[in-house]
């Protein structure tokens, strides 16, 4: 408990634990970042490379989650052209027609600054929006480029 001790170095990803144990951040001393080690031989194995790279696949997939924002949002089919000309996303986004005529559904990945900036703009032609933060992005075209090497 922080009654027993001045203080404690800890090594910490959010800082959230250590907030609810009533103790508060002073100072970073280090930041440190994951590391996937390999040896040769394993990456000539093909079965242990396969699990290799999709351990890579799930780490980075947990990094890049974290900097994007999946937005599902309703919005008249004669304003799409309008926001897709203002929506950044990591792709193109998906657009589904709705069960109601004249309606789509518009599905979309930003990174999470793009989302301060693009709400007072969708607060005039969208309807119903939904945000989800992921766990995870798994940017698979990467990863296979960098398997191939």
């Amino acid at each position: 408990p922080p009654e027993d001790v001045d203080a404690i170095m800890d090594v910490t990803e959010t800082g959230t634990t250590l907030k609810q144990n009533g103790l508060k951040i002073i100072d970073t001393v280090m930041k440190s970042s994951a590391h996937l080690i390999a040896n040769k031989q394993s990456l000539k194995d093909k079965n242990k490379r396969e699990k290799i790279f999709d351990i890579v696949t799930l780490m980075s997939g947990a990094v890049q989650g974290k900097k994007y924002l999946h937005l599902y949002l309703n919005i008249k089919e004669n304003n799409l052209k309008k926001l897709l000309k203002e929506l950044p996303s990591l792709k193109k986004p998906t657009v589904s027609p709705l069960s109601e005529k004249g309606w789509v559904g518009v599905n979309t990945v930003i990174l999470k600054p793009d989302f301060h900036k693009l709400i007072p703009k969708l607060r005039k032609i969208a309807q119903g929006i939904v945000v989800h933060e992921p766990r995870q992005i798994l940017q698979l075209e990467e990863i296979k480029r960098d398997e191939e090497n």
